[in-house]
C-alpha cells in the first residue's frame, strides 16, 4: 500500500510541473484547488477543460472559497484516484470504474457529480479479422485493466454468452492501437475521435455498449477529508459542472471544433463520436444513475470491488 502511495505522489509530481495549468489569480485569500484528471495532451480536456476555458469554473466555484484551479495528468482514471487517495489532488475526474472501485475500497470516497452520461465505447477489431465478437472465440481483447474499457470488453463479451471464451488483455490504449495496426492484437476496446479513425480506414466495429442499451458515466469524486473541510464545496461543484455542460450545449459546435483543435484530430470525427445529450445539466440525471447502478451490478458480481455498499446512498450521502 505504501509503495502504491508513493508511487502516485511520484507520477503526479512529475505530471505536475511538466503539465499542470491554473486560472485564477490567487490573491482573494481563498484556496487552490488541485484537480486530477485523464488527458492525452497536457491540458484539461472534456467539459472541464471547456469550462475552464470560458471561466466558468473559476467563476462558479469561487462561492466556496476557491480562487486558483490547478491541474494535474495522469495516464489512466486508476493513476488519478491513487493520487487523491494519496491527498495529492482534491478531486479526480475518472471514469465511473475507477470511481465505483475506489469507493468500494474506501468509505470516504464522495461522489460529487457526473459530468457525463450515456458514454459509448467500440470493440474495434483488426482489418481482415472477425468482424462478430463470436469470432474472438479464442482469440484477445486489449483494455488497459481497471478501466471503463476493461469493463466494456467484459461486458460485451457477457452480452454475448461468451463469458471464459475470450481472454481480456490488460494492454494501454496507445499500445492496443499499435497492434491492431500490425496484425498482433485481435480486437480493443475504444472510444470517441480515434475509435472513427480506425473505422474510417477499414477497421470493423465488433460490437458497442450502444447496441445492448448500455453506456457509462463521468464521475467526479473527492475524499470526506476535503469536503468536511470546505462544507458549501459539493453544491459549488454540481452548479459548476451543470453550468458547463449547459454552455456546452448552448455551443455545441464551438465545443466540438476547441475539442478537434485541441486533439489535432478531424472536425467530422469529432461529430460523429460526440453527442449533446451526454453532457447531463443536472448533477445526477436518472439515466446516469441507472448507467453507474448498471456498472456497480456487474462489477459487484464479477468480484471487481472489494467491499458491497449502496450507489443511491452514494449519490445521496451528504457531504
Amino acid at each position: 500500500m505504501l509503495s502504491r502511495l508513493f508511487h502516485a505522489v511520484l507520477a503526479t509530481a512529475l505530471l505536475a510541473t511538466a503539465v499542470a495549468c491554473s486560472s485564477g489569480d490567487g490573491n482573494s485569500g481563498g484556496y487552490t484547488l488541485r484537480i486530477g484528471a485523464t488527458s492525452v495532451t497536457g491540458t484539461p480536456a472534456g467539459s472541464l477543460g471547456w469550462g475552464d476555458r470560458q471561466g466558468i469554473l473559476t467563476k462558479e466555484l469561487k462561492a466556496a472559497g476557491v480562487d486558483k484551479i490547478e491541474y494535474s495528468f495522469f495516464q489512466s482514471g486508476g493513476d488519478a484516484v491513487s493520487a487523491l487517495i494519496a491527498g495529492a489532488v482534491d478531486v479526480a475526474a475518472v471514469g465511473d470504474n475507477p470511481a465505483l472501485r475506489a469507493r468500494s475500497r474506501d468509505p470516504k470516497v464522495v461522489l460529487l457529480s457526473f459530468d457525463s452520461v450515456n458514454s459509448d465505447m467500440q470493440l474495434i477489431g483488426a482489418r481482415g479479422g472477425p468482424t462478430n465478437i463470436q469470432g474472438l472465440i479464442g482469440k484477445d481483447i486489449t483494455a488497459p485493466q481497471g478501466t471503463i474499457r476493461d469493463r466494456t470488453a467484459r461486458q460485451l463479451i457477457e452480452a454475448a454468452g461468451l463469458t471464459g471464451k475470450i481472454e481480456v488483455k490488460d494492454v494501454p490504449t496507445p499500445e492496443s492501437i499499435a497492434g491492431l495496426s500490425s496484425g498482433q492484437i485481435d480486437a480493443t476496446v475504444l472510444s470517441g475521435a480515434s475509435s472513427v479513425d480506425l473505422q474510417q480506414k477499414g477497421y470493423p466495429v465488433i460490437d458497442s455498449l450502444s447496441r445492448h442499451g448500455m453506456g457509462s458515466t463521468g464521475t467526479n469524486i473527492a475524499l470526506t477529508s476535503f469536503t468536511d473541510g470546505h462544507p458549501d464545496f459539493r453544491v459549488a461543484w454540481q452548479r459548476a459542472i451543470t453550468a458547463v455542460n449547459a454552455d456546452i450545449q448552448k455551443n455545441f459546435d464551438d465545443y466540438l471544433h476547441w475539442v478537434a483543435d485541441t486533439d489535432g484530430t478531424k472536425f467530422d470525427y469529432v461529430k460523429q463520436s460526440t453527442q449533446a445529450d451526454e453532457f447531463n445539466t443536472e448533477p445526477f440525471p436518472a439515466i446516469g444513475v441507472k448507467q453507474l447502478q448498471d456498472a456497480y451490478d456487474f462489477l459487484n458480481a464479477d468480484g471487481s470491488l472489494a467491499g458491497q455498499y449502496s450507489v443511491t446512498d452514494w449519490i445521496g450521502a451528504k457531504p
